[in-house]
């Protein structure tokens, strides 16, 4: 029987799409959580942006759709055709993965003792360093879980402990993101190469028990008592309390029809880590370039960074390039391990991180963590067994 991927790039960014750039909306405009914490803050800076700024928000958003699957469908004039997907046979990498899983676990257990204060504490006890260190950390156990997932040979449960306690220990701080974003590189995988793909029933179960967690521990997260409405405040603040940046962004500015990106490109200083040298003051942000918006709660709305990088017209090629982008990877994830996992991982962040967060973030997520360093681990490894003393037959 072949196998395709069921749940794609498509079906993730149209799920972030509506869930981040139209929920604001609609909260918006009704009565919906009226007396939650924020809310009425939120409705305030809502209610104050001219109605011709919503119009040109909803029309310029609306573009994005049909922008995102031009892109995709043009990939297809290239390659019309999909090949079916097949695990990856065993090699000299595959197999030092159990390797790879003492060394993380080594790194795992260093980032506990360093971060130790941090640990257990929610939301209030919040320090980004620590909890960069192990969502970066949770970026890498997801590369080489992916990696040996996608090949014909026993799995390291090693790896697989070392992943669930980064999980863990990023919730102990309230951190949701990068779990969810494990969640759903997990669905993915098991909707395409997986030898016993999971059916609909499965999907929904599996889909349902992500959100009840996410929304259980935002609730917590706020000290308070479990119950529908507040779970479902909790769930969808996330999408209204992103689009702070587009609403005062919106009261503050004009939109611009074209741009320089100067955000956007600056943004890849960030792949540079910054335990060797901290370049962070070189990136130009969105208030260099001219513009005034606000992100109270950290969260940058994608549709703010795209227009004020892009301009609305140029928003509309971004994201028709992204969606050319993301078939190309699809379709190279056919014939490359590699290219598989980086696929897959790309699929996870799409329907949160991609509508939330900065290019600043998603760029170091995109081409550091997903990609440059898995490859520099895996240099490393092929440098390690070169020497003699690390050869022996």
């Amino acid at each position: 029987m072949k196998k395709y991927f069921s749940i794609d790039h498509r079906v993730l960014f149209v799920s972030g799409y509506v869930f981040y750039l139209f929920t604001p909306l609609i909260v918006g405009k009704t009565d919906l959580f009226d007396g939650y914490p924020g809310i009425e803050l939120y409705k305030g800076f809502f209610r104050q942006i001219p109605d011709s700024k919503i119009t040109s928000y909803f029309l310029i958003t609306l573009s994005w759709l049909p922008a995102f699957f031009a892109g995709h469908y043009l990939f297809k004039l290239v390659k019309p055709y999909k090949v079916s997907l097949q695990l990856f046979p065993a090699n000299f990498y595959t197999s030092a993965i159990p390797i790879i899983s003492w060394l993380l676990f080594f790194v795992l257990l260093i980032f506990i003792f360093l971060g130790r204060a941090s640990l257990f504490g929610g939301y209030a006890s919040y320090d980004a360093g620590t909890r960069g260190k192990f969502s970066t950390l949770m970026a890498v156990y997801n590369f080489f879980i992916l990696y040996q997932l996608l090949t014909k040979q026993k799995f390291s449960w090693l790896l697989f402990t070392g992943c669930i306690i980064t999980s863990l220990l990023l919730l102990s701080m309230g951190g949701r993101l990068y779990v969810f974003q494990t969640l759903i590189v997990f669905l993915v995988y098991k909707t395409s190469f997986a030898e016993r793909r999971w059916q609909p029933l499965q999907i929904i179960s599996v889909s349902a028990l992500g959100v009840f967690i996410s929304t259980t521990l935002g609730v917590w997260r706020q000290n308070s008592n479990l119950s529908a409405a507040k779970a479902a405040y909790s769930f969808f603040a996330e999408p209204v309390f992103t689009w702070f940046s587009t609403s005062t962004f919106l009261l503050e500015n004009n939109i611009p029809i074209w741009n320089i990106p100067s955000n956007f490109l600056s943004s890849f200083i960030n792949l540079i880590p910054n335990t060797f040298i901290n370049l962070r003051q070189y990136v130009i942000s969105v208030q260099d370039m001219g513009y005034k918006t606000e992100s109270p709660l950290g969260a940058d709305s994608v549709w703010t960074n795209v227009v004020i990088n892009f301009g609305s017209a140029g928003s509309f090629l971004f994201i028709m390039i992204t969606g050319f982008m993301l078939n190309l990877l699809r379709h190279n994830s056919e014939k490359s391990r590699f290219g598989a996992v980086y696929y897959i991982l790309v699929c996870g962040l799409l329907p949160f991180q991609f509508f939330r967060d900065g290019f600043f973030i998603l760029n170091k997520q995109l081409f550091f963590n997903f990609l440059f360093l898995p490859a520099i681990i895996l240099l490393f490894l092929k440098l390690l067994t070169s020497i003699p003393l690390f050869n022996k037959k």
